[in-house]
């Protein structure tokens, strides 16, 4: 049982109804303190946690009696009454289990997978993995309790006192997580959800009843993806799991199924309590640099051999960047039927170089409420994975399990109040501009910078104002465009694009639905399609294979989009566009060489259908970023051609089909796929049919070749393909003295086929118009042979831990003129 010792100098704090309860946490056995406690007045939302000396305080009301709660990760909770004479309190606390009736002592030897007991162990686990994962059985419920905070170590000092009125901000500091250390929450998030999850088909469901988050000003931060990227970072850990995921990354679990190639098991001692036995068992990478774990688990000798217990950390070799700690802790407890379930889960992480840490992470989990019986009603897995159906009757602070400290309490508030501040919206607002290129008017925002100038030979120095409306303009409307002009051509370009919302939301959350128009005048490659980043930034001017041939194009577009909740989306675009050759772009008719094509003027109905099973993305307007998770994106994309009204010319059908994935290959890191095919019909000049895209990143579906030439291939049926892998340091892990470097490894390669029919290659003399010559009198244009374009590289990441270096080949086709036949590339590579 608890002791509970009451300390000298009963010194009453107040004589007031309102008094100052304080007091300290120790451990009962070690005497140790115990940090993060949580300490909640019973009967209300009063409540605090313990610091890193395990000290506490916390107001309440001395005219009544009160029981306060224990609570602490490892220990058995706690209720004690609290009397008027009480104000220094020391509460020890019980470990879980700590009744040991035997104890055996295996020591460490020389290694060995055979004759090992703690090998023999981690069988049976592994075997018995399928009846003990908790997101196998056939139907399940729990309720959830969810906080993550993130923020910075150790403030400087002189922002306390030298920063005015912003210095309050950053004097809320908490010292009870990490011993010696000072946190200062910048974002911070509570939920409490209803999961569930069933089998056969596997579905999972979770639905947020109450939330409570920091919200920053909105015009330059986007909140919704700060709360998308740290549940991003800090996903929930299932020990059954093949690999824990974490900053894009698979650490293998030390109950793979392939553990015992990676991993060295010892057992520790074997515990007998009153209620059950089990085994505390250590484990160790057998290559400290590999992704890997270390630390112990309590696996259950109950003929289940379920995980009781995890406590996991990654070793200061392992090959991660900007990591100092990184710790997960898991704890489960067994139901009446004996299954462990998960009750409790932290995953802290100090962010940091060297021994300076900069900024943390931490995720609390905590699960109750389980029901292994509850039958799931009809339509309950529709729609999105997560959604949030927020309860106004349930409150975050009423039904919390664990209570927030002083310092937790403060961080929404301050943060409302930090969002107020003149000088604080400058800061933020420079950093928009370096962050996202963009400078915020509020409703509206200019830009990108980077677009603000370029070069190119038919334009000479191009200069460009752009810009967009944001969420303060209006969250269901949107407008952007841009105005340009040439030096050297003399001209004007601009473009229109405007989207109005049709279900009433908002326009840019999912699912979303709306139409949109667009008007633009401008120049392009051919082969390009119409947009408002068309590839002329300042940096793209200094490619060696940049456009040298051009068309000048009027293009208008009317679209309409509709998401589903399953992750379905069809986009419809109706676009009239005329294009015209312009500076020393000539399209010979392959029939009589002394005519030329002088437009090409055309109507476009395009369909697209787009499923992303599991999509997260992050989001600015109406522009998406997919978070790269394992989960395949398909396109079906047709396009038909419209002539006789609107001076188009040109009758045609095209089919597209699109498929990318992420393959996630535990230690041998993770490789992303992307494969296209189609085939246009119809007789038209081969600007608009198929060419491969050169230096362009749409999407990822989008392949970029970086050894083409613009316009160097064309074709009316084609298939594309690329493959990028990152191995993550799995070879340069295993090499002496390479080792230590922490070098990662990379290589890939991109390819691309096609044939053109007899009717579209001006070379059969049949119809068509000739491919365009350069300055030499060399095609610019080719049609494929027999064999596919290949490219290749192969390159060494994580140089100094922000430099990748990378040697691009051409494989093929090596006697085109003006071509690159290889080239290194240096970039900079910012990666955990």
């Amino acid at each position: 049982m608890f002791l509970i010792g009451v300390i000298v100098n009963f010194t009453i704090i107040s004589t007031l109804a309102q008094s100052i309860l304080k007091g300290r946490v120790i451990d009962e056995e070690s005497h140790r303190p115990i940090s993060g406690a949580s300490i909640l007045v019973k009967g209300s939302t009063t409540g605090t946690s313990t610091d890193a000396s395990g000290q506490f305080s916390i107001p309440y009301d001395s005219s009544s009696e009160l029981i306060v709660m224990i609570k602490a990760l490892g220990y058995l909770s706690f209720e004690a009454p609290i009397y008027t004479q009480d104000s220094l309190l020391t509460l020890y606390l019980k470990p879980d289990q700590n009744e040991i009736e035997a104890v055996d002592i295996f020591r460490k030897r020389k290694y060995s997978n055979r004759n090992n007991p703690a090998v023999e162990l981690i069988d049976m686990v592994i075997r018995n993995k399928g009846q003990n994962r908790l997101s196998g059985k056939d139907s399940l419920y729990f309720k959830q309790y969810e906080k993550i905070k993130f923020g910075l170590v150790d403030p400087p000092s002189a922002a306390k006192n030298r920063l005015g009125n912003l210095s309050f901000f950053f004097r809320n500091v908490d010292t009870s997580v990490v011993a010696g250390k000072e946190l200062l929450t910048l974002y911070m998030e509570e939920n409490i959800s209803d999961n569930y999850s069933k089998q056969n088909p596997s579905r999972q469901k979770k639905i947020i009843r109450a939330q409570e988050k920091t919200e920053f000003d909105p015009r330059y931060i986007n909140n919704p993806n700060m709360q998308s990227y740290m549940n991003y970072l800090f996903q929930p850990v299932d020990i059954y799991d093949e690999s824990i995921f974490f900053l894009n990354k698979l650490f293998l679990s030390p109950i793979a199924d392939n553990g015992k190639i990676y991993y060295k098991y010892y057992i520790l001692d074997t515990v007998r309590t009153a209620k059950e036995l089990y085994v505390r068992l250590a484990f160790e990478p057998r290559n400290s640099t590999d992704l890997l774990l270390r630390g112990e688990l309590q696996v259950s000798l109950d003929g289940k051999y379920a995980v009781k217990q995890a406590n996991m950390s990654v070793g200061a070799n392992t090959n991660v960047n900007w990591v100092n700690e990184f710790a997960i802790r898991l704890a489960y407890s067994p139901d009446r039927d004996g299954n462990m379930l998960q009750d409790t889960a932290m995953v802290r992480v100090l962010f940091g170089r060297g021994k300076t840490d900069a900024v943390f992470g931490e995720r609390l989990s905590v699960n109750e409420d389980y029901n292994l019986r509850m039958p799931l009603p009809e339509g309950l897995f529709a729609g999105a994975p997560i959604e949030a159906k927020l309860d106004v009757n349930s409150i975050v602070g009423q039904d919390r399990p664990v209570a927030l400290n002083p310092v937790e309490q403060r961080t929404y508030s301050n943060v409302d109040s930090v969002n107020n501040l003149k000088s604080f919206k400058t800061l933020l607002s420079l950093g928009y501009l370096f962050s996202q290129s963009y400078y915020s008017l509020g409703k509206v925002e200019l830009g990108p910078l980077e677009y603000a100038y370029h070069q190119n030979n038919l334009e000479g120095n191009r200069f460009r104002l752009g810009g967009r409306t944001t969420e303060a303009f209006s969250d269901k409307v949107y407008l952007e465009g841009y105005l340009a002009y040439g030096t050297r051509d003399e001209a004007w370009k601009y473009f229109l694009r405007s989207a109005v919302s049709l279900n009433g939301k908002s326009i840019a959350t999912f699912p979303a639905h709306y139409i949109e128009g667009t008007v633009q005048h401008d120049v392009f490659d051919p082969g390009r399609g119409i947009g408002f980043l068309k590839g002329d930034s300042f940096f793209q001017g200094f490619r060696t294979n940049r456009p040298l041939k051009w068309l000048s194009s009027d293009a208008y577009r009317f679209g309409h989009l509709v998401e589903f909740g399953n992750h379905i989306s069809l986009s419809t675009n109706l676009t009239h566009q005329r294009r015209v050759p312009v500076g020393d772009l000539r399209f010979p008719l392959a029939i009589d060489t002394t005519q030329f094509l002088d437009r090409i003027n055309t109507n476009d109905v395009q369909l697209t259908l787009r499923w992303a099973p599991f999509e997260k993305f992050y989001y600015r307007n109406l522009r998406r970023t997919t978070v790269v998770e394992k989960y395949p994106i398909f396109s079906l994309q047709y396009n038909k051609g419209l002539e006789g009204f609107w001076t188009a010319s040109y009758n045609y059908d095209a089919l597209r089909f699109f498929v990318s994935k992420r393959w996630f290959l535990n230690q041998l890191g993770f490789g992303d796929m992307t494969f296209s095919v189609g085939k246009i019909w119809g007789e038209l000049p081969y600007p608009l049919l198929e060419m491969p895209n050169v230096q362009e990143i749409k999407d990822r579906h989008t392949i970029s070749y970086e050894l083409t030439n613009n316009m160097e291939f064309v074709a009316d049926q084609f298939i594309k393909f690329s493959y990028d892998h990152q191995l993550q340091g799995f070879i340069f892990n295993k090499l002496p003295l390479i080792k230590k470097l922490k070098l990662r490894e990379v290589f890939g390669a991109k390819m691309f086929y096609g044939d053109l029919s007899a009717s579209n290659n001006p070379y059969n003399g049949v119809g068509g118009v000739y491919f365009d010559n350069d300055e030499e009198g060399n095609a610019m244009t080719h049609v494929m042979g027999k064999n596919p374009y290949w490219e290749g590289y192969v390159g060494i990441d994580n140089i100094l831990k922000i430099v990748k270096v990378e040697y691009i080949k051409r494989l093929n086709y090596l006697d085109h003129a003006s071509i690159n036949k290889e080239r290194f590339r240096v970039s900079l590579h910012f990666d955990f």
